[in-house]
């Protein structure tokens, strides 16, 4: 089932704590290796609009249930963050405890809002970031092609 409704405003992901879901010991300390700057601007540039609309097309959350949700904030609450350990991208999923008074909202909101997630991870992944780091031996064509000293000798383009 679709579910016609506007986009709510993505993530804001300044100021937020260590995700629960990285080792602490293995954890880099500098705030900045989580590059959740870049991903916010990311999310405000469209991949937040482009995963929402896809996710839209097939959640099972009922508008009523999606306005349960976007009051609650958790929409808001998804953290997006890269992880330097494991050299890629992850989310955390907001609790959904404050909605146990109706269980069968909170496993479906859990739910949707992880597939939610998985979507914006794969929209970023597929057309916003490339950070991956050169392998090591992967030759740089740059290098070869600027080289200031291959003009510096006349040798080189066969002029004798």
């Amino acid at each position: 089932m679709a579910l016609d409704v506007d986009p709510p405003p993505p993530p804001d992901l300044t100021n937020r704590p260590p995700p629960s879901d990285l080792d602490p010991a293995g954890a880099v300390d500098d705030i900045g290796d989580r590059r959740r700057e870049e991903l916010e601007e990311l999310l405000a540039d469209g991949a937040w609009t482009d995963a929402f609309l896809e996710w839209a097309d097939y959640t099972d959350l009922t508008e009523s249930a999606y306005r349960s949700v976007r009051e609650l904030g958790l929409f808001e609450r998804l953290d997006f963050y890269w992880d330097p350990t494991e050299e890629r991208l992850r989310f955390e999923v907001p609790s959904v405890a404050e909605l146990a008074p109706r269980e069968e909202l909170g496993g479906l909101a859990a739910a949707e809002l992880t597939d939610l997630g998985e979507l914006v991870v794969e929209t970023l992944e597929r057309g916003y970031v490339d950070w991956g780091e050169p392998s090591e031996g992967e030759d740089d064509w740059r290098d070869g092609v600027f080289d200031d000293d291959a003009f510096e000798d006349d040798d080189a383009f066969g002029d004798r």
